[in-house]
């Protein structure tokens, strides 16, 4: 399927970025957005997400296993977002949760206070998150008629055809000056020899920067309330090891040179807490 413009800006002009797995990364030249050109169709996209095995000249499982180091970094970050109260929110949707770490720490910082929801089209995510009691099945956003007063997009925002049209879509499932929680790289900036690859094309489908999606947000009606930035990998020795034996290991990947140069990638990775003015706006 040829992409022939921008989701962000709509500029139809762009460059040759990089190539992997048979896709074209391209960059568009008016706003800096990185998006796949030559990217699979609507339906293919959700057909393979569902089975957890992405299509291309290789295949990419990305169903993975039920991560417990990702609770700690959680519990930081929601300490750093909300600084320990979670205020009036009541209802909580996880679109994209994956294995269900991250409404498990929910849960754990609110004390089950939240209503929690999770929305996840991988079918073996979703039976790993059930059997940890987490409520989580798959649905269509224009299908579903629950309002929450919170919804989180962790490690989706790239995944998604277009983030544009889909968070306005999700706009009508928030309550009145609810907010919206997005994980994201802040990375389109980056030359191609900068980037921390693979780029695990096609089931990452485009890279933004901090300042398009803040914009993409403002747009839609969206207010900032905080934005906070954390490392692509850890900084502690035995991540700095890890990384240092993989050098010498066929078929391994080594992201040392994240530490090699770690003011560069210190703040790749991008929370940004954004509430609706109101519901009356549109793209």
């Amino acid at each position: 399927m040829e992409i022939l413009k921008c989701y962000n800006c709509g500029s139809t002009d762009n460059r040759f970025y990089a190539e992997e797995n048979g896709f074209v990364l391209v960059k568009c030249i008016n706003c800096g957005l990185l998006y796949v050109k030559n990217r699979p169709d609507d339906d293919k996209i959700l057909s393979d997400t569902k089975k957890g095995l992405i299509e291309g000249d290789k295949s990419l499982n990305v169903t993975l296993k039920y991560n417990t180091d990702k609770i700690n970094y959680y519990k930081v970050i929601l300490n750093d977002l909300f600084n320990s109260s979670f205020g009036t929110i009541q209802s909580w949707l996880d679109v994209g949760c994956g294995h269900g770490e991250f409404m498990k720490t929910l849960e754990e910082v609110s004390s089950k206070k939240i209503i929690i929801k999770g929305n996840e089209p991988n079918v073996k995510k979703q039976e790993s998150a059930r059997k940890r009691g987490l409520d989580v099945e798959y649905f269509e956003i224009e299908s579903h008629n629950s309002k929450y007063d919170m919804i989180s997009m962790l490690d989706v925002y790239s995944h998604l055809p277009d983030p544009v049209l889909y968070i306005n879509k999700l706009k009508s499932l928030l309550n009145p000056r609810g907010e919206i929680l997005i994980e994201t790289g802040d990375t389109s900036d980056f030359s191609a020899k900068e980037q921390v690859g693979p780029y695990c094309l096609p089931d990452h489908l485009s890279f933004a920067s901090e300042k398009i999606v803040v914009n993409i947000l403002e747009r839609l009606n969206f207010e900032i309330v905080c934005i906070k930035k954390y490392p692509y990998f850890p900084l502690n020795l035995k991540s700095i090891v890890k990384e240092l034996i993989k050098i010498f290991l066929p078929n391994y990947i080594s992201y040392i040179k994240c530490y090699l140069k770690w003011e560069k990638y210190a703040q790749t990775n991008m929370f940004i807490r954004a509430r609706l003015k109101s519901l009356s706006s549109s793209i």
